[in-house]
């Protein structure tokens, strides 16, 4: 599928590729699975309302890596073009900035904070800095990683310090913090993942010879200034409608939606893991003009995402209630459109990398700002009469704006690029699928009998394209 993608000027082999989009899978996977098979034990350990603050904290946790980390991360992927030989000293070099960026952010909040009256303690809100700055920093890393193709190493940077985190939760939970239970989930993640922002220092450190360079700065926030707003709008979208809940409604209320919130991202594993693959090959291929063969392998990756979505869609309510109690389960009825945004930023995401490539960062913020201004409007007119089933609405309102703005914008660089008809068929699945699943949502037989004869007939549609990429399911030529 990759064959010719570069890896520091040399040409990745087929079967490099494979262990790279493997290990990729594997280790979103098992990321996933970690949040997937852990929302039981926290969703029993902790009450609807730790369970909001909780995702409410993460939430900001995502803003404030944007702003230390000014989105230099989309920096360092374009720099693979321009400094493919400096990218050590590129990478040092934004590192040392966003501990700058990060300490004079952490001061001036502690200072405000130290002035101000406000409820949260000054330790949460030092831990939630650290945090952020420590994010920041893995996420500049991991795109260091993922443009060179070193998959196990970015697989166990994805997966330890999810794993070490939740173990140390449980225990604290349990055994140390019984009173504010939302702290027990909190403080072993934020010490986890400052933990491994400290590595990620002394791994940047130790194979640069130089900690700054003026020029490798201005050049990467030449594209990801723009990208500020851009990432601070994208998070806006994202999380913003955990924070308005808890704000216009109740923390209760946002733990029930951010339990199906987590619950319907299980189904971006698959893109979420290709995407490392993608990107990289995505750039090569466009850079010679292999449209067709951009787009021939787009169809399939839009087809493999539809089938994942409407699979969530169906057996959703029975895997809701073995995840969580029946505190929960209210939640069930906004599966579809939680499940649907999904399908949506993965299907604008393709466009967005089509501007990435032709550098045009402020268009992708203007377009992102939009969307996420819609969304905060909704929000505030909706969630105090319709609470957390406004803002599974709004989401998706918001996020179709924004695939609309950005196919919009990416026509006018590539018109021969996923031409917008790939989304419509799949777009009607996933649509049919919403009907049947609010038809059938107390009926468990036929919703799962309805996926059975899906996948049976999905696999006689593209067995021809399975075979493909599984040529040894092909019994005429064994």
């Amino acid at each position: 599928m990759f064959e010719d993608v570069l890896r520091g000027g040399e040409k990745l082999n087929t079967k490099d590729l494979k262990k790279a989009s493997t290990s990729y899978l594997i280790g979103s996977l098992f990321n996933k699975g970690i949040a997937f098979f852990t929302v039981p034990i926290f969703t029993r350990l902790l009450s609807t309302s730790d369970y909001g603050i909780v995702n409410t904290y993460n939430s900001w946790i995502a803003i404030l890596a944007m702003v230390v980390g000014f989105a230099l991360h989309t920096g360092i992927r374009i720099a693979f073009i321009d400094y493919k030989d400096g990218m050590e000293d590129f990478l040092a070099t934004t590192t040392t900035f966003t501990l700058l960026s990060g300490g004079i952010l952490a001061a001036i909040i502690y200072l405000i904070a130290s002035l101000v009256s406000v409820s949260i303690s000054s330790a949460l809100i030092i831990l939630c800095l650290f945090q952020s700055i420590s994010s920041a920093l893995i996420e500049d890393y991991s795109m260091y990683l993922m443009m060179q193709y070193r998959y196990k190493f970015r697989t166990a940077l994805m997966v330890l310090p999810n794993l070490i985190s939740v173990m140390l939760s449980v225990i604290a939970i349990k055994f140390f913090l019984t009173d504010n239970l939302y702290l027990g989930r909190i403080i072993p993640t934020s010490s986890t993942v400052i933990f491994f922002g400290i590595i990620v220092c002394v791994l940047v450190y130790s194979k640069s010879r130089c900690f700054f360079n003026k020029e490798y700065l201005k050049y990467a926030l030449t594209f990801s200034l723009p990208l500020v707003l851009h990432g601070i709008a994208l998070n806006i979208l994202s999380q913003s409608d955990r924070t308005m809940i808890t704000w216009l409604a109740d923390s209760s209320q946002t733990g029930i939606y951010s339990l199906i919130y987590n619950f319907s991202m299980i189904a971006t594993v698959i893109t979420t893991s290709l995407e490392g693959i993608w990107i990289p090959w995505f750039y090569k291929k466009l850079q010679v003009g292999k449209t067709e063969e951009i787009n021939t392998i787009a169809k399939d990756y839009i087809n493999l995402m539809t089938y994942c979505l409407i699979g969530v869609i169906m057996v959703g309510p029975e895997v809701v209630k073995i995840l969580a109690s029946s505190n929960y389960w209210d939640g069930i009825k906004i599966i579809p459109p939680v499940v649907i945004s999904n399908f949506v930023i993965f299907a604008y995401s393709l466009y967005v990398n089509i501007e990435h490539y032709h550098k045009k960062t402020k268009g992708i913020t203007v377009n992102t700002v939009i969307a996420a201004i819609t969304n905060i409007i909704l929000n505030y007119l909706l969630i105090p009469k319709f609470g957390y089933v406004a803002a599974a609405f709004t989401t998706l309102v918001s996020y179709l704006v924004s695939f609309i703005l950005h196919a919009f914008k990416s026509k006018k660089l590539e018109p021969e690029l996923y031409p917008i008809t790939y989304f419509i068929l799949p777009l009607c699945e996933v649509c049919i699928a919403t009907v049947l699943f609010y038809m059938f949502m107390d009926n468990a037989i036929i919703r799962w009998g309805v996926v059975l004869v899906f996948v049976i007939a999905m696999f006689f549609k593209e067995w021809k394209r399975i075979i493909v990429y599984f040529p040894r399911l092909d019994r005429k030529k064994s």
